[in-house]
Formats: structure tokens, C-alpha cells, sequence
């Protein structure tokens, strides 16, 4: 070999050296950049020259500047970081569902659910204050008011869900897009060679849209050959190579509430999910929030049919002489057990009461509610027959399908008592509350104008008995066959302590896929991230190797001179 050639040897050296000083200087540049990715220089030895019987080595080349990843933990970092971002969506949704629920505030429902029953005690020691039934009466309203209230700030959160999936299908479809982008540059830098020269800064962003895409969605990505990543999803794909599938938003109203949930845009066939952001969206909607919503509407419903079940066998301070029900049905000819109301009766009966203010005198009659599915089942119409063949009462059905009961005589008042049926309750004769909905739960409107109609006393007693009243302060703790035993306060326990439950559930499983992910980043930063203290190590080493070569090349400067003076 000559002078020149070895000269030429140490050019290449000094080259080489050069390269990895940039490759370092650009690590420590990037040592604090999110999502950076550690580069190598890759050295390889040079060909070799054979001279006589001797080979020679040619130095040193640059193979190629590659990332440093384990692509088995970044894999690994990608699901759990689905897993976590889905648990952080269900803890937050219980976090939300605790603070509205305020059970530890003056203003909430169990706080006004005692107050309620606490009110209709006083009206057993006070049977003859007004006061003391107008009280009660506005303590219902308050309750009625309160759990309104509740519904809808809880619905309001159900129905933030859908912006959320909206903002995410916006997110996904500039997410691929980006790496769509990033595909075709990538390939196009690197040539179809990744193993020998990497794209350094546009797989790192690349990477970083992948994990946000992961966090959203439960995708699997695959590199090919030439270095672009095909994305897929429960095995659809979302990008391939340089193309990708668009999503959109489809808004459906099953159950009466709105749902928003992502479709693919070319064929409206479901994107779906199995952790990610996107399913911590659906589940917390569909059963944390939504089961909510059902649990709460189950306990107002509860609330209003078996309050009024015993509210409608008694009698106010002030009978009635017309009543008309609160609740209608779809035909007055339907059986009632399929007539549209919110709460169905059974078989059974109830009786209907006259009372003569003058001659302090009850008549009772017997009204048969035949449901047991044979043959001419009773429908409002057949009710209101069997009410009008009584002497000194009309029945008849209005317009809007509800059942009007009135007395002849003006010195006559109406009570009704012992419904086996659930009747009264059903069609809304002489309740309290109507609605069936934590939406709609209200108070009726004849008691709320007028307190001394809160049937406080037996269904014989109009005035000052408390018998009913005593039965209605009863239902505050008392099991009831149609909750399994359960009370109405112990639904409404049982719902809040469910939440509380599931809140501490959500907690314990988000805190352990944060611990897992930081395990796996620290994992992946011992191989990707950057270490100022190595990065040092190796600019000292190469600037050792750059000064020996330009002392190399020095020397044979010298050597060169000698033998041109020859």
C-alpha cells in the first residue's frame, strides 16, 4: 500500500469520527426531547486490499446510523398504555359520579329522603297543624326536585361522552394520516434499507403517533421490509404502508338515550375496540354511567309506585269530591296490564269509599280489577263502568284517556282503600308523586296546591287520623316484597355504595397499570434514552480517535516529504 493510500485510510477515519460526533452531539441536543430515540453510528471495517501475499485492512466505514429500541418493550408499552388510558377514563367517570352524588353534603338525596319521612312523623304528632302537612308536602317537592336534579347533571355527563368520541375519531383520523406521511417519508430518506441507515428523527415522531394511537385504541403494528408501518385494529386496517382508512362518528338513540360510536367511513361497519381510550369511553357510558342512570331511575320509579301503593289507600284532612287520575293510558279498551302505564297492576281489587259529610255515613264498594290473563281482562273503560253502576258516582274516561271519578252530591266525598291490584297507583287515583323516571318524578299537582289533601289518615277517617301516615313513615326502613326484602332507602344505599365501590375497583386497577407502564418505560429509557454520562464516554473516545488519526496523517505528511527529497 502507499503513502496516498494510507493517507486516504486516515481521511476515512477522520470522516468516520466526524459522523459519530454528530451522532452524539445530536443525542445530548436531544436529551430532554419527549419521545426522542437514542442513534448509533454503526462502524463496520472497510474491504480489504491484498498486496503480494498480504492482506490489508482499508480502516473504517459507516454502516449506517440506527435507533437504539427493544422493539419487544416498546410492543409491550403500547398495550398497556391501551390498558391504562381505558382504567384513567373509568376512574375519572367515578370520581364525577361521587362528586355529584355528594353524599357527604346537606343536599343530597339520602339527606332529603330522611327529611321527607322525617316530615310525615310530625304529621302523627300533629295531626291537626296544616302547617305540619304543608311542611311534609314540601319536604316530597324538595326530594322530588333533588333526584331531578341528580338525574340530570349524571346525564349531562353521559351525554359529554359523545364529544369525547367525537374528538377521538377527529384524533385517530389525523393520527393516521400522520403516519401515513411519516410512511412514505421515512421509506423515500432511507431507500428500502432500514437496517443500514434509520430515519432517526421521523421514527421517533412516528413512534410517538403510534403510542398516542395505541392509547386510544387497542391497534397491533407491524413494520415492513422497506420500513413502513401497516396499522391494523381487532384486524381491520387503519394504515397500510402509504394508505389509510378514515373513521367517522355514527349517532344512534337506542333506549331513548343518544349514542355516539365510531364507524369506519367507507363501509359504516363498527371500529372495534377492546381497551384503549375509545373503550374506557364506551364502557364507562354504557355501564358505569349509563347503569347509573337505571339504577337511579329503578329507585325514583320504586320510590313513587310503592309510596303511592299505600299514599292512595288513605284520606287527607279534606276528601275528595272529583278526582282525576294522574296517568293515562293508550286505549280505554286496552287490558290494563298492556295499556302503556309506566307501572302495571296486577289481579285484584280495591274498594271505593262515599262518605256523607251529613250523615257521617261510609259506603264501601268493592272494584274488581281482573288481569289474570283468561278472558276479558279489565281495561279503564270496564273500571269505569263497574264505578258508575254505584249510586251517587260517576265515572267516566276523558279525552286524554284518564279516568274521572266524581261525586253526585255535594255533601258527598270519595276515598279509596285495601287495593290489592296496585290499580290506584298504576293510573296515578289519589297519589302523591307521579313520574316513573328520576327525570320526571314530581309531586301531584292537587296536593302541592293544597296540603290538607296528604292522605295522612285511614281510608274511613277524613280529618285528623294519622293511620296512613304511620304506614307511610314505615316504607322509610321497611323490606318490601318487590325489592326481595330490600327497603327504598336501602336501594338508594345500595346504589351509592356500588358507585363507591366501583370508584375504589377503578382506582386500585389505573394505579396498577401506572406502576406496570412506568416499569416498561424504565425498561425502554435504559435502552432508547439518552445518558449524558455515556454520551461523554463515547465523545471522548472518538475524539481520542480523531486526534490519533490526525497524528497518523502527520506523520505520513512527514514521511511523504522525506521522499520527495529523495
Amino acid at each position: 500500500m502507499s503513502l496516498f493510500g494510507s493517507i486516504q485510510m486516515a481521511g476515512n477515519t477522520l470522516q468516520a469520527m466526524q459522523i459519530g460526533l454528530h451522532v452524539v452531539g445530536n443525542n445530548i441536543a436531544n436529551s430532554n426531547t419527549p419521545g426522542y430515540i437514542r442513534e448509533s453510528a454503526v462502524y463496520t471495517p472497510a474491504p480489504v486490499q491484498r498486496l503480494g501475499n498480504l492482506t490489508l485492512g482499508l480502516g473504517v466505514d459507516i454502516a449506517g446510523i440506527v435507533q437504539n429500541v427493544d422493539k419487544f418493550t416498546e410492543e409491550r408499552l403500547r398495550d398497556v398504555g391501551s390498558d391504562r388510558s381505558s382504567a384513567d377514563v373509568q376512574q375519572k367517570v367515578y370520581g364525577d359520579l361521587e362528586s355529584i352524588l355528594g353524599e357527604l353534603s346537606d343536599t343530597d338525596v339520602s339527606t332529603s329522603l330522611t327529611n321527607f319521612f322525617n316530615s310525615i312523623d310530625e304529621i302523627s304528632n300533629q295531626p291537626e297543624e296544616m302547617s305540619i302537612r304543608n311542611l311534609a308536602v314540601q319536604s316530597g317537592k324538595t326530594l322530588a326536585q333533588t333526584i331531578n336534579t341528580l338525574d340530570g347533571r349524571v346525564k349531562s355527563v353521559y351525554n359529554d361522552f359523545g364529544t369525547q368520541v367525537t374528538n377521538l375519531s377527529n384524533e385517530v383520523n389525523t393520527l393516521t394520516e400522520q403516519i401515513r406521511k411519516l410512511n412514505l417519508q421515512i421509506t423515500e430518506i432511507e431507500g428500502g434499507n432500514p437496517t443500514a441507515n434509520q430515519a432517526g428523527g421521523l421514527r421517533s415522531q412516528r413512534n410517538e403517533a403510534l403510542k398516542r394511537l395505541a392509547e386510544i385504541a387497542d391497534v397491533k403494528t407491524s413494520e415492513n421490509p422497506v420500513g413502513a408501518v401497516n396499522v391494523t385494529l381487532n384486524g381491520d386496517l387503519l394504515v397500510f404502508e402509504g394508505t389509510r382508512r378514515e373513521v367517522k362518528t355514527d349517532v344512534s338513540s337506542p333506549n331513548g338515550r343518544q349514542v355516539v360510536n365510531l364507524v369506519y367511513a367507507d363501509n359504516d361497519s363498527p371500529v372495534i375496540v377492546h381497551s384503549g381510550e375509545l373503550q374506557g369511553v364506551y364502557d364507562a357510558r354504557d355501564n358505569i354511567v349509563g347503569g347509573f342512570i337505571d339504577k337511579l331511575d329503578k329507585f325514583a320509579g320504586t320510590l313513587a309506585f310503592e309510596f303511592n301503593k299505600v299514599y292512595s289507600q288513605g284520606q287527607g284532612a279534606s276528601g275528595y269530591q272529583s278526582i282525576t287520575s294522574t296517568e293515562k293510558v293508550s286505549a280505554p279498551g286496552a287490558a290494563l296490564d298492556s295499556a302503556g302505564l309506566a307501572f302495571t297492576p296486577v289481579n285484584g281489587q280495591f274498594n271505593l269509599l262515599v262518605y256523607n259529610t251529613t250523615t257521617k255515613l261510609t259506603e264501601t264498594h268493592a272494584i274488581k280489577v281482573d288481569l289474570d290473563g283468561l278472558q276479558d281482562d279489565s281495561s279503564l273503560a270496564t273500571v269505569a263502568a263497574q264505578i258508575n253502576a254505584i249510586d251517587g258516582v260517576s265515572a267516566e274516561v276523558t279525552a286524554d284517556n284518564r279516568l274521572k271519578i266524581s261525586a253526585d252530591s255535594a255533601e258527598s266525598r270519595i276515598a279509596f282503600g285495601q287495593d290489592s291490584s296496585g290499580f290506584l297507583a298504576a293510573v296515578g287515583l289519589n297519589t302523591f308523586f307521579t313520574g316513573s323516571k328520576a327525570g320526571d318524578i314530581a309531586i301531584n299537582s292537587v296536593v302541592a296546591a293544597d296540603g290538607s289533601k296528604f292522605a295522612a289518615g285511614g281510608a274511613e277517617a277524613i280529618g285528623v287520623d294519622v293511620t296512613n301516615a304511620q304506614k307511610l313513615v314505615a316504607l322509610h326502613d321497611q323490606g318490601l316484597s318487590s325489592l326481595d326484602g330490600n327497603s327504598i332507602t336501602g336501594v338508594y344505599d345500595q346504589m351509592v355504595n356500588d358507585t363507591s365501590q366501583g370508584a375504589t375497583v377503578a382506582k386500585s386497577v389505573a394505579d396498577g397499570f401506572h406502576v406496570f407502564e412506568q416499569t416498561l418505560q424504565a425498561q425502554a429509557q435504559s435502552v432508547s434514552g439518552v445518558n449524558l454520562d455515556e454520551e461523554a464516554i463515547d465523545m471522548i473516545m472518538l475524539q481520542r480517535t480523531y486526534q490519533a488519526s490526525a497524528k497518523y496523517i502527520s506523520t505520513l505528511a512527514e514521511l511523504l516529504d522525506v521522499l520527495v527529497k529523495l
